[in-house]
């Protein structure tokens, strides 16, 4: 992310080093947030990290802000037949499923009955 701090009278300068960047867009993350939202309320996640690079944008999961990510969703900037739009992955790093729809990959980490182990 870039932030520009403006004195008065002082024009933006447009930055394409951003152009070759991969990021969620707004209804992505709308529907992110809103399942994210949810499992705070429930009690089960605590923080979030959002990650935007060349190959691919990353939104994490955490369930305790000193652990690693618990879940990551990752939107993969080009898909093939082997690679989809959207990955999920664990805290191992493993792959747990894949699929062209953000909303079907909510709805298996919601009905895959996500709880905190203690």
């Amino acid at each position: 992310m870039v932030v520009h701090f403006l004195s008065q009278g002082q024009e933006i300068q447009k930055d394409n080093s951003d152009k070759n960047i991969t990021f969620f867009n707004k209804n992505e993350l709308s529907s992110i947030l809103s399942f994210y939202g949810k499992k705070v309320s429930q009690g089960l996640l605590k923080d979030y990290a959002i990650d935007h690079l060349k190959t691919h944008a990353i939104f994490s999961f955490y369930r305790n802000t000193f652990e690693s990510a618990y879940l990551q969703i990752y939107k993969n900037k080009k898909t093939t037949k082997a690679r989809s739009k959207y990955s999920l992955i664990n805290s191992a790093g493993v792959l747990l499923k894949h699929n062209e729809s953000l909303d079907a990959l909510l709805t298996y980490i919601d009905k895959s009955g996500l709880s905190i182990v203690k």
